[in-house]
């Protein structure tokens, strides 16, 4: 119990350190046209293939891409504030307020009807 603890720490930090790398570098040029492909969908996207890794091959291994989702989804959830220079301002955790927030939550539906769809069946 103490191990997976320290794993599920340890993986939400790493994901935490994912997160504030992606906004150090100009990640403009890296999404381009896939502004609407938010954090939260790629904690999602780990989170179908821990699943199906577990259903697979029954491994521990699946952890690894279960807590880097969980742990990216935390990210999207606390960018409710931006750094911009030396401006703080509103953020759009999931694409609240955005541009591109019809976009974001269709992506959003199709892969959580994914991930449940998993769940349901064996």
């Amino acid at each position: 119990m103490m191990v997976e603890l320290l794993l599920f720490v340890m993986g939400v930090f790493a994901a935490f350190v994912l997160d504030t790398w992606w906004w150090m570098i100009d990640y403009g040029k890296a999404e381009k046209g896939l502004e609407f492909h938010e954090h939260y969908h790629a904690g999602l996207e780990l989170l179908i293939l821990a699943l199906l890794t577990f259903k697979l091959a029954s491994t521990p291994l699946a952890y690894i891409p279960a807590v880097l989702g969980f742990g990216l989804i935390i990210a999207e959830w606390r960018q409710a504030v931006e750094v911009a220079g030396r401006r703080v301002k509103p953020g759009h955790p999931f694409a609240y307020g955005s541009n591109h927030f019809t976009q974001s939550t269709l992506l959003g539906i199709v892969l959580t009807t994914i991930l449940i769809a998993i769940l349901a069946f064996p």
